[in-house]
């Protein structure tokens, strides 16, 4: 089944149960209301913008509830600064063991 939407949280929540979002907020530090305003692209167009570090804590906590068919998200899809640095891709490469050059 391939969901069409804004962004990869909004993606994440839709594919979500109610009890994994509560675990999503709780895991990155944030509430469900936070989590629902950047999914819906609350102020922003329909794109996923959040801080840095929260953008970390999502990715991180999306990694912890892994299961077949949940989405995964990656910081620079929900973070403006984190997809326009320099060193996210080489970073990547670094986590996947792929070679630098």
């Amino acid at each position: 089944m391939t969901i069409l939407k804004k962004n990869a949280l909004s993606n994440w929540m839709k594919t979500a149960t109610a009890t994994e979002r509560a675990k999503l907020a709780k895991l990155a530090f944030t509430t469900l209301g936070t989590l629902q305003q950047i999914a819906g692209g609350y102020r922003t167009d329909g794109l996923a913008s959040t801080k840095p570090e929260l953008a970390r804590k999502l990715e991180e906590a999306s990694v912890v509830l892994v299961r077949v068919g949940l989405p995964s998200m990656q910081r620079e899809e929900l973070c403006p600064a984190c997809g326009a640095c320099d060193l996210a891709e080489e970073a990547r490469k670094v986590e996947s063991n792929e070679p630098l050059i």
